[in-house]
């Protein structure tokens, strides 16, 4: 009976226990609960570009976020923000942004609080503030850290009961972007740019749609919230044609949001988005593969081995000495140099890590081969800055020496003056030029004598020379073809008592009749619309009392010419260089009743200054200017004919490049007639003279510029 009594009491004690166990298991399991319950948990996120290069994030979570506690990371420039009793409930951890100066959001929670981490392309200002379940987070400005502004309520305050609708600016972030009414895609384009860059151009109706762009794997997703797209251009465009990096366009719309997915290829492209009035451009360029290495390299430097750290309140001596075995560098750490950190880092380069334990305990470091001295940054300031003092006391107190420097291919003064410039006499010194023998005296210390000498070198090369030719042809082609005629006729006619004459003439030359017929002559025509100088053909014809003279001429003239002027000016890099050749002309003036005789110049000159570049290019800024004797005016004096160019090209060395032309074709019909005869159809021919004219002129110029090299020189 005892052993059964002892038994059974055994037995109600560990019930007890297990009862007990539980419920405390219960308890823990409703504090977690209602602590749970307790976050604001993120439910979705959004972005939208906004004017003035700025970026606004949303984070939506179930109740009025609590307010953040931010700091930044300068190298890789990053923003941390910590949100004390929130919660990730989205189901990602990573989410890829890409736009303005933004690349992505790191989402992270442990110990009861959301850490959101914004990977950065360089530190920009930011703005945060809460509005409803919403945080919305501005990126854009001048880098800095402003307080943040939050309008959610206290976490120990209840929920405000809810109020009058909310302003629409605010009420459109439910969808991530505002809602505007009545904006519509009027048009998609796609345009191939020089150097096989491709421009997607997005019309629309006004300015007003919500923009939102993201990168969704290597598509380029272009989301318009409040805007309408027309049926027909709710399809697929293929422009893989245009050989640039877009394939396709896809447009599609969602009841009053529309969405357009740009489809590059697999070759690595860049892009830039632009919104300019009613129209969104997309430009996407190709890039090597190279340059889009090149590119992830510049946005995070860092290139050692990737490391592991996982430490809670250890000595920062300890974590350098890891840090630099794994660098296999010497470490030398600095008396001032204590206290513990905690950190977590999975797969962090080792540089990268080393500088965030630097700049979270205000340490500097400093490398002299492979020995690595840390210490504080205070610390290592003051003893550069004393290390500069010695140098500058060792400096004042050195020795003085004279040295003469041979100036080879500058002139001495010139060298004396670039000297100065650098500032590398100093007071102790003196430097002084002797154009006559190309030399400088320096009195200075053998230190800084050494420190000129170097620059001297850097001065004092041989310059380059370059000759200029230019060719400047001017031809002319002039055709002329006349047709005239003349002719008269004369008659008398006697009858009974009375006699009747016919002649041609004016009431001026009208002849005197003499016994029959006038005295024809010149005078005498009835049409006189002959060529002069001519070649003619004359018939006479005489019946009875009648007499007709008639005479046809023609002429024809053609001529050609062609002129050539070749100037040439050699001059050397960076000199400008001028040739000149031509004539004064007088010409008279009167100022104040005084007569004076001044000259202007009809030269043809070149005027040029050549710039040498790498490739044996050279970049040449020319004035070319032709002039000549024109026609004589009806005050006698003389009319120039001027023709100039004034241009700046780049030519590969002996190239020929035409810099400019003139081409002028000039044509001229005149026709002289006797009124109301000449418009007689048949006759009409007989009362007119044709002149036709037809002038044609072309300038062209040429350059060609030439290095002078050492066997061009020596011939």
């Amino acid at each position: 009976m005892n052993t059964y009594s002892n038994c059974r009491e055994h037995s109600r004690s560990w019930s007890l226990g297990w009862q007990l166990m539980l419920m405390l298991v219960v308890a823990c399991c409703l504090v977690t609960v209602q602590a749970q319950a307790q976050n604001a948990m993120l439910k979705d996120s959004s972005f939208v570009a906004l004017p003035g290069h700025k970026l606004e994030v949303r984070l939506d979570f179930d109740m009025p976020p609590p307010s953040p506690r931010a700091y930044s990371i300068d190298s890789p420039p990053r923003l941390v923000l910590d949100l004390f009793g929130a919660s990730n409930d989205i189901g990602r951890r990573q989410l890829d942004i890409r736009t303005g100066a933004v690349e992505s959001l790191s989402l992270a929670e442990t110990e009861g609080r959301l850490r959101v981490v914004a990977n950065l392309n360089e530190m920009v200002g930011y703005d945060a503030y809460a509005e409803g379940n919403s945080l919305f987070l501005v990126f854009g400005g001048a880098p800095g850290l402003p307080a943040v502004s939050s309008s959610a309520p206290a976490r120990a305050a209840p929920a405000p009961a809810p109020a009058a609708p909310a302003p629409a600016a605010a009420s459109t972030y439910g969808t991530g972007m505002p809602a505007i009414q009545g904006t519509r895609v009027q048009g998609i384009d796609f345009e191939r740019l020089d150097g096989g860059h491709g421009r997607v151009l997005i019309s629309m109706s006004d300015d007003k749609a919500g923009l939102d762009i993201v990168e969704e794997g290597n598509n380029v997703v272009v989301n318009l919230q409040g805007a309408t797209l027309s049926g027909s251009l709710n399809q697929r465009v293929d422009v893989q044609d245009f050989a640039t990096p877009v394939m396709f366009i896809d447009s599609m719309s969602s009841g009053r949001n529309t969405t357009i997915l740009v489809k590059p290829g697999a070759a690595p492209y860049d892009y830039m988005a632009y919104q300019t009035g009613n129209q969104l451009v997309l430009d996407f360029k190709p890039i090597t593969y190279a340059e889009e290495e090149r590119r992830k390299q510049d946005r995070f430097p860092y290139t050692g081995e990737k490391i592991d750290l996982n430490f809670q309140d250890v000595e920062i001596r300890s974590v350098l000495q890891i840090i630099a075995e794994v660098a296999e560098m010497n470490l030398v750490v600095g008396d001032e140099v204590g206290g513990n950190i905690t950190l977590r880092l999975k797969n962090v380069p080792w540089d990268q890590a080393l500088d965030l334990v630097l700049k979270t305990n205000g340490l500097a470091k400093r490398e002299v081969g492979n020995v690595m001295l840390i210490g504080s940054a205070q610390t290592i300031a003051e003893r550069e800055r004393a290390e500069l003092e010695a140098q500058k006391q060792v400096k004042e107190l050195a020795p003085l020496l004279t040295e003469f420097i041979q100036v080879d291919f500058r002139k001495a003064s010139e060298m004396k003056g670039r000297v100065e410039e650098a500032k590398l006499v100093s007071e102790r010194g003196f430097i002084m030029a002797d154009d006559e023998t190309n030399v400088l005296m320096v009195r200075e210390t053998a230190a800084q004598i050494e420190e000129i000498r170097d620059t001297l070198r850097r001065f004092d090369v041989e310059v380059a020379q370059v000759l200029i030719e230019a060719r400047i042809v001017s031809a002319s082609a002039d055709f002329q073809k006349d047709l005239g005629i003349r002719w008269g006729m004369a008659g008398i006619d006697e009858r009974k008592n009375s006699s009747f004459v016919i002649d041609g003439g004016s009431p001026s030359n009208t002849p005197q009749f003499v016994q029959g017929f006038p005295d024809t002559g010149n005078s005498n025509l009835m049409v006189d619309l002959g060529v002069t100088p001519q070649s003619s053909f004359v018939f006479s014809y005489i019946r009875d009392n009648f007499l007709l003279s008639a005479e046809l001429s023609a002429l024809q003239t053609e001529g050609k010419a062609e002129i050539v002027s070749q100037p040439k000016v050699i001059t050397t890099n960076g000199k400008p260089g001028l040739i000149e050749s031509g004539v004064q002309i007088p010409y008279q003036t009167v100022e104040d009743g005084e007569v004076n005789i001044e000259f202007e110049d009809a030269t043809l000159k070149l005027e040029v200054t050549p710039q040498l570049n790498p490739g044996d290019r050279i970049t040449l800024d020319l004035d070319i200017t032709q002039d000549s004797v024109g026609a004589v005016l009806p005050n006698g004096e003389v009319s120039i004919n001027t023709n100039q160019l004034q241009t700046t090209v780049n030519v590969a060395d002996g190239d020929t490049v035409v810099l400019g032309g003139v081409f002028r074709n000039e044509s001229v019909n005149n026709l002289s007639k006797t009124p109301f005869f000449g418009d007689i159809p048949v006759i009409k021919n007989f009362f007119r003279k044709r002149e036709t004219s037809n002038t044609k002129t072309e300038l062209l110029i040429f350059i060609t510029p030439k290095l002078i090299r050492e066997s061009l020189a020596v011939q």
